[in-house]
């Protein structure tokens, strides 16, 4: 009997869906653009090709970070999705840049759009929203589905995309009716803008996820209350540590019990803890408790120390 292939993951959906639909963005930005001369059109066109890349290498890199730990991996390949967050917004800033650059080049050297021109862009622009829009809303019920920071970007990234389409559609249908061109570069420095300022996020996410920032405060707190009210043998802990990677949160601490505990109860303590903690969140934990017959962390903090001047 052949063997089912396991079904794909929101992440692994997300991306492969937001590619397509950016290759398909391009093509029709793209040809509208450079038939017209609209720089508005060609910029967003060169956004979407950017989107396409970065769509396409956050699906290897959702690929990789679901792959399970190994001898090589031993904490599996979750920090992919850091460099995939902080990659999209380099690529979204470059973007940025580049409908800068073509917006100041149409200022020193101003051209008319025609009408028949305006209606092609701005049919392309239409049908640009429309993909965009449902897009957005399929990537964020698929975020609901999923903890993953992948998607999450993905969702930020298009959200702009959906502003920006919006606000060259509107662009176009002013200078169609007014005749004012000089509109058309002035839209696109107000998104290279706006979409610079949407990069922000993706780069402090992307680096605090490599950097091993601790999870969230009030996620951390949750964790400490309930290690030390789980049980009346429980006299505290220390050294707790937290991270994220991927889809993991990884956690560890000492916990001190009473000195005349039985290793096989203060064992089973901590694995009803270990239980909790991995309730309180819709995501892979992975959980270390080291068990404490004392408190021991004032030894711990000086061979800490000890080893920051070795």
């Amino acid at each position: 009997m052949k063997k089912s292939s396991p079904p794909s993951s929101p992440a692994h959906r997300a991306t492969l869906t937001a590619s397509l639909a950016a290759l398909a963005l391009t093509a029709i930005k793209l040809s509208v653009g450079l038939a017209t001369g609209s720089v508005v059109v060609l910029a967003s066109a060169v956004d979407s090709l950017l989107d396409f890349l970065v769509s396409s290498f956050n699906a290897y890199a959702v690929h990789s970070s679901e792959r399970p730990s190994d001898d090589v991996y031993n904490y599996g390949r979750g920090k992919m999705e850091g460099v995939a967050s902080l990659l999209e917004g380099l690529f979204i800033l470059a973007s940025a840049l580049y409908i800068l650059r073509e917006a100041i080049h149409k200022f020193i050297s101003p051209t008319s759009l025609t009408s028949v021109n305006l209606v092609y862009a701005m049919s392309a622009m239409a049908i640009s929203l429309l993909i965009t829009f449902f897009l957005v809303a399929y990537l964020r019920k698929l975020s609901k589905q999923s903890s993953s920071l992948i998607i999450k970007a993905d969702t930020a990234h298009y959200e702009v995309d959906l502003l920006s389409n919006g606000g060259i559609l509107f662009a176009l249908v002013l200078i169609r009716f007014t005749n004012w061109n000089w509109l058309d570069p002035v839209i696109a420095v107000g998104i290279s803008l706006f979409v610079a300022k949407a990069a922000l996020p993706l780069l402090k996410q992307g680096l605090q996820m490599l950097l091993d920032r601790s999870l969230d405060e009030n996620l951390v707190q949750k964790i400490r209350q309930l290690a030390e009210s789980h049980s009346d043998k429980v006299n505290g802990l220390h050294e707790l540590k937290t991270r994220r990677a991927g889809d993991t949160n990884f956690v560890e601490f000492h916990l001190v019990f009473d000195e005349d505990i039985k290793l096989r109860e203060a064992h089973h303590i901590a694995d009803e803890i270990e239980m909790q903690i991995r309730k309180l969140e819709s995501s892979r934990w992975i959980v270390n408790i080291h068990l404490d017959p004392v408190d021991d962390s004032h030894r711990d903090h000086k061979l800490a120390k000890l080893s920051q001047h070795e």
